[in-house]
């Protein structure tokens, strides 16, 4: 299992002002400064000091036409992370798709843009600065702030830093980098993150598999323990290419079902989409295959929660969300293997988006750690004082 350094979700008062104001509006979307004095137990002059140079600094808006109409006493100017002004830049770099979006500060993937890959073969960051000045092209009042570079760096055989310094030179930004399954775990998370106190497992598999675990401290949340199944034993005859049979990456991978499919004459061309189109029609063969990925995927599912014990565990990944009909076996199979009592077991929300979306995540984490730092210097506000007080 490989480790991977992990992905601060949110510093609690570990973080600066601004930063835990930005993240409280973004988890309350629309919030008034008395309920951020409430939330951070920041003095209420720090909280108006660095919101309104939050406002000026156009990361956060106000909602004049959101105050409630009725209230005892003043009633408080709502304020939300404002979606129109600034963008980062995702990348994800996988061991077949290569992906790069734009998102907005509030963590929505605004358009994205995905091309094909083999595992060996060289990023191709050229195309990837031409697709982020094509795209700014059509939205052009954002401006881009970060970047952030998702990849399994191990699996890939990249070094993180130099790969993030080659991007770096390409699109002129600051870059953040993660290991993919902390990434989409770091993604999933924070989009769920009300009511997910405690520990919640994350398992990844689409043509890379591994696990990562959420915690909520509290003060701090973080992703960590992060490890890769690329080689987790199963009871597949799937050939791997360490030379074993059984691996679960290999066994359960897109590429892997897409192949068997078409030496079985099931599909005309060694495409995912093409297993996923002939199931939906009705072809037994197609069906049985994508059945039998499933319940594996859920055996292995029930394996890692034995491990881990989390409060929860949320399944991602196209693995799992490209053909909805056979969610059910995989739940029945998770059921059948896990040997502690039932849990509360859910799939992911996000589909084809995952990649994008987990690549934004990242490039926000500077964003989120200081962001009055993270403006171009010309936008800053002037006489703001950073504190964490």
């Amino acid at each position: 299992m490989l480790r991977s350094p992990f992905v601060t979700l949110a510093r609690g008062r570990f973080g600066s002002a601004s930063g835990r104001l930005l993240e409280q509006v973004r988890g309350g979307r629309v919030v008034t400064r008395e309920q951020l004095v409430r939330a951070t137990g920041l003095s209420p002059a720090t909280v108006t000091r660095n919101v309104n140079a939050l406002v000026e600094g156009r990361v956060l808006r106000e909602r004049p036409d959101l105050v409630t109409v009725g209230a005892t006493g003043r009633p408080g100017l709502p304020v939300e992370v404002d979606p129109e002004e600034y963008v980062v830049v995702g990348v994800h770099l996988g061991t077949r798709l290569l992906t790069v979006a734009l998102g907005d500060l509030a963590g929505q993937v605004i358009v994205s843009r995905t091309r094909e890959r083999e595992p060996h073969d060289v990023p191709d960051f050229t195309w990837v600065g031409e697709q982020v000045i094509d795209m700014l092209r059509d939205l052009p009042r954002r401006v881009p702030l970060a970047a952030g570079l998702v990849a399994p760096f191990a699996e890939l055989r990249l070094d993180r830093n130099r790969t993030a310094e080659q991007l770096q030179e390409v699109l002129g930004l600051d870059v953040a980098t993660s290991d993919h399954i902390a990434a989409v775990a770091a993604a999933e998370f924070i989009h769920r993150r009300h009511g997910t106190g405690g520990v919640t497992a994350y398992l990844y598999a689409r043509n890379t598999a591994g696990f990562a675990v959420a915690a909520d401290k509290g003060e701090q949340t973080e992703v960590s323990r992060v490890a890769s199944l690329a080689h987790f034993p199963t009871r597949s005859t799937v050939p791997c290419g360490c030379g074993r049979t059984g691996c679960f990456q290999a066994a359960v991978s897109d590429h892997t079902v897409a192949r068997l499919a078409h030496d079985a004459g099931v599909v005309p061309r060694a495409e995912i989409d093409e297993v996923h189109r002939v199931a939906a029609d009705g072809v037994p063969a197609a069906r049985r295959l994508l059945a039998d990925r499933a319940r594996l995927l859920g055996e292995i599912a029930a394996v890692v929660r034995d491990m881990v014990n989390p409060d929860r565990m949320i399944l991602v990944g196209q693995a799992f969300t490209g053909f909805p009909g056979v969610l059910d076996e995989v739940v029945s199979a998770f059921g059948s293997a896990t040997a502690l009592p039932p849990i509360e077991l859910s799939f992911t929300r996000f589909g084809t988006e995952i990649q994008a979306l987990a690549a934004c995540t990242i490039a926000l984490g500077p964003v989120y750690d200081d962001p009055l730092a993270a403006l171009p210097t010309h936008r800053r506000p002037r006489a703001t004082r950073r504190t964490t007080a």
